[in-house]
């Protein structure tokens, strides 16, 4: 007499455990690919605590890092050489990989330098780049909450408001954004977008 109720348990139960072990497989399967430039961390890291605006005003929060995976450079509009220099790498990745018919990531471009980058300013700025990339921007400390947790580096020189020259350091890394919000893994310089792209490709088609 108790065989008919329990039955529906059972087969939540073995539901739960298949797709745990979905859940587990998967995430060993990136685990064990070989990336050629793809450093993985140990385990993924959320992030939160902060809000920043889009080069077309719209609010950004942790949630909108979800749902895909995101290619993160943090750097400034008036950068002379590595900005554009990577922005032209993203460039060419997102063509290659659209060639080839695979799936692209979502580019991100963080700016440190509130100051002079402003909504209007990225939005000229990345679109010279791709009208599908995104750039984002925010106060100072919104920007500094995010990129420590990304484990970012970079300075900006002591300024005055209304000044339009001083000098900014950053890292050049591209940091990587999994479809759960959590950074993972890093691609460090010098760049190499023929290699970069075949990760990606390979991440891509992993999930």
């Amino acid at each position: 007499m108790f065989k008919t109720p329990m039955r529906p348990i059972y087969i939540i139960s073995c539901c739960c455990l298949f797709l745990l072990a979905c859940e587990n497989n998967n995430t060993h399967t990136i685990e064990q690919k070989e990336f050629k430039s793809l450093k993985l961390f140990p385990q993924g890291k959320s992030f939160s605590g902060f809000q920043l605006t889009s080069h077309k005003n719209k609010t950004w929060k942790k949630n909108d890092f979800k749902g895909t995976y995101s290619v993160v450079f943090f750097g400034f509009a008036n950068c002379p050489d590595i900005c554009p220099t990577t922005l032209l790498d993203m460039q060419k990745i997102d063509k290659k990989l659209n060639q080839l018919g695979k799936e692209s990531p979502r580019f991100i471009f963080i700016s440190v330098d509130p100051d002079r980058d402003t909504p209007e300013v990225l939005d000229e700025y990345i679109n010279f780049f791709s009208p599908d990339f995104f750039a984002l921007t925010g106060d100072a400390p919104n920007i500094l909450s995010l990129a420590s947790q990304l484990g970012v580096a970079y300075k900006v020189a002591d300024h005055q408001p209304g000044d339009l020259v001083y000098d900014v350091d950053h890292a050049s890394a591209l940091f990587l954004i999994n479809p759960e919000g959590e950074r993972i893994g890093l691609f460090t310089a010098p760049h190499d977008f023929e290699s970069i792209t075949q990760d990606l490709s390979i991440l891509m088609e992993s999930t």
